[in-house]
């Protein structure tokens, strides 16, 4: 139910506003709207209003529309009375504006989507490295543990997000990946890089795990961490002078130290402090004991920005996404990237269950990098598409004369065909990978 209700959820929102852009650029340029739906299929509400558009939610929510009078051949025709406000006689420039507006209010909505994420504040993992893996690449260029991702190909990195989104612009691509950190600048060489890998995880093929610092992000009460007057937030730098590189050095000395006194030197708000810890003695199931402190880590630093800050942060980060999903687009289409990355509706519910179990701010991630991905896949230059419409409006406004309908019904026929198609695929990826999981 918990993959239903947020494939549902998220499906109504972005169709939702993709249609209402339709809607109300449609009403602005003066075309009458028929109909405003949210689902295909039999009709199971409705009402009007008193222009006579009615509104509907149909029984399979899996996409809407916005039907508009003359629209094409399929649609209600004008009467002598109502030619004015018939799509197919308003001017070219509307015809173009009211097909845009669509994919530019999914686009829109992106945006305020992660400008939300951003001023409400998000956990991004810190870019430490963790274990390298045996002969990986990574390995091969150089790297080690506890160095810090520093850029990217040049772009700099604040975040493993970062870092998943520079990688996974280099897919299927062929060359060097430059990698900086605090110690270095490593060259990963890469060959067709994953071009036949479907859902690769770029950070474990090149060979990375993160590494969880060494914050304290939980104190139990009561137990051995909280009576040593450790605190959320605190850094554990030093344990009986050793260097702390990540929450597994804890992990390992506490456990390996039950009853036995550790002067630990802890960051605290700038300042340096000195504590002192006896883990408990813990007895396992086996028989034998191990130490415990009571503490767990703080998985990444809480980042958040000002409602003004937000903005210009929440433009990149939209260009960003845009500009990797049109790359992939492009990739998969001349087959640099496995066309078994496509996904369909069910694939879509996985991502939005799993997600939506995660948090609130995943699951708005993944409407935000849905909702662009709608926008862009819209404005493809394909007949039944709102970017066919926009190239049909294009061509008129050029040649100033209206494309034939017969000739716009052909397009359409063309158009449904190779969506059709691409549709079945997609759920032909989904039905494989449930049958291979």
């Amino acid at each position: 139910m918990t993959y239903l209700i947020a494939f549902i959820v998220a499906i109504l929102i972005l169709v939702f506003f993709h249609e209402l852009g339709h809607f109300l650029v449609a009403r602005w340029a003066g075309v009458r709207v028929l109909t405003f739906s949210i689902g295909f299929g039999p009709k199971i509400w409705s009402f009007k209003d008193r222009r006579g558009t009615e509104y509907q939610l149909a029984a399979f929510p899996i996409g809407g529309y916005v039907r508009m009078l003359g629209e094409d051949e399929f649609s209600a025709q004008p009467k002598p009375d109502e030619v004015a406000e018939a799509f197919s006689n308003a001017k070219p420039s509307r015809k173009v504006a009211i097909a845009a507006a669509g994919p530019f209010a999914s686009l829109l909505l992106g945006f305020v989507i992660i400008y939300v994420i951003l001023i409400t504040g998000t956990r991004e993992l810190e870019p430490y490295v963790g274990e390298v893996a045996e002969g990986s690449p990574a390995m091969v260029a150089g790297i080690g543990e506890g160095e810090e991702i520093l850029r990217v190909d040049g772009q700099e990195m604040k975040s493993w997000q970062d870092v998943n989104l520079a990688f996974a612009e280099r897919l299927g691509d062929t060359g060097t990946i430059w990698i900086q950190t605090d110690r270095g600048e490593y060259g990963v060489q890469i060959t067709s890089w994953l071009s036949d890998e479907v859902d690769p995880d770029v950070v474990t093929e090149i060979g990375l795990e993160p590494q969880l610092r060494a914050h304290i992000g939980y104190v139990s009460a009561d137990s051995a961490a909280a009576q040593a007057g450790i605190s959320v937030g605190d850094y554990i730098s030093h344990i009986d002078g050793r260097s702390i590189q990540s929450w597994q050095d804890i992990v390992e000395i506490v456990r390996d130290n039950e009853d036995r006194r550790l002067l630990l030197t802890v960051e605290r708000e700038g300042e340096i402090v000195s504590l002192t810890l006896v883990p408990r003695s813990i007895v396992a199931d086996d028989g034998t004991t191990f130490g415990q402190a009571g503490i767990r880590p703080q998985v990444g630093r809480l980042v958040r920005y000002g409602p003004i800050a937000a903005i210009p942060v929440a433009f990149d980060k939209t260009i960003d996404y845009i500009a990797l999903t049109i790359e992939s687009i492009y990739k998969m289409i001349v087959g640099d990237v496995h066309a078994g990355n496509l996904g369909g509706p069910v694939r879509i519910a996985e991502f939005a269950g799993d997600l939506a179990e995660l948090g609130i701010t995943p699951y708005l991630m993944l409407l935000a990098l849905l909702t662009i991905a709608l926008g862009l896949i819209n404005m493809l230059p394909i007949p039944m598409l709102d970017g066919g419409h926009v190239l049909f409006g294009l061509i008129e406004w050029i040649s100033n004369r209206p494309i034939p309908l017969k000739i716009q019904a052909i397009g359409m026929r063309i158009g449904l065909f190779v969506v059709g198609s691409i549709m079945i695929f997609a759920l032909y990826n989904d039905i494989a990978r449930l049958v291979a999981s």
